[in-house]
């Protein structure tokens, strides 16, 4: 392992990983001192997404964090799930953030399908998000009842948004299940280990007895091996 921090400086500015780690490393948001996201009139996003669009540039990183982290976990199985249930929250947050900035495209409260932030309660930070993220859940799920789109862009992404739930989230389900079947392998084996022997005791008619001292001996061996 190399702790020269000179060699390791070296090694790290020859690679273009640094320039994106020191530009999602800017403090962008010290432009809401001169620019103020209720004086934006920006037709497209709304300016704290466009200040903060740098963050993104971690998403490499921490890419490479799971891998590495994947790989020296004593808990391999359940770092995976953990990884899962994380990447699905991501993709709903990412989903409900667009939900809102085509709300602020569209016009808040236009029409039936977008967020209205009319009334002290809708224009809180925590309901514009929490509803953001429930609306964001039900369509990914394509569980619950949802207001029709009505306009164009509005039916795109909601198409868009079923298609991603269908595909996405039959993967992520898939994924699951197999880790699951992957934790219990050793379990499965074991089992069908006990049963061929159970089988051939049977078959050679051995007494009750000696069956019984077998089979508590495969149970003290498995038990042994948690």
């Amino acid at each position: 392992m190399v702790r020269n921090s000179h060699k390791l400086r070296e090694n790290y500015f020859s690679t273009s990983k640094w320039k994106s780690d020191f530009l999602s490393l800017l403090p962008t948001d010290l432009a809401y001192f001169w620019w103020p996201s209720g004086s934006c009139s920006a037709d497209v996003l709304p300016c704290p997404v466009i200040v903060r669009a740098n963050r993104l540039l971690r998403v490499p990183r921490m890419l490479e964090f799971f891998d590495r982290t994947e790989t020296k976990t004593g808990y391999p199985n359940v770092f995976r799930i953990c990884k899962v249930v994380f990447a699905i929250l991501i993709l709903i947050h990412w989903n409900s953030c667009l939900y809102f900035a085509i709300s602020y495209v569209i016009g808040f409260g236009s029409d039936n399908w977008v967020y209205n932030l009319q009334g002290a309660r809708n224009s809180s930070l925590s309901r514009q998000y929490i509803y953001c993220f429930y609306w964001s859940t039900l369509t990914l799920t394509t569980i619950g009842e949802t207001p029709q789109p009505e306009n164009e862009l509005e039916h795109v992404f909601v198409v868009a948004d079923f298609l991603a739930g269908v595909l996405i989230f039959a993967t992520i389900v898939g994924n699951i299940g197999s880790m699951i079947s992957n934790m219990n392998v050793a379990r499965v084996e074991f089992q069908n280990r006990m049963d061929g022997v159970k089988q051939y005791m049977a078959f050679r008619r051995v007494s009750k007895e000696l069956e019984a001292r077998v089979i508590r001996w495969f149970a003290y061996t498995w038990a042994n091996k948690q």
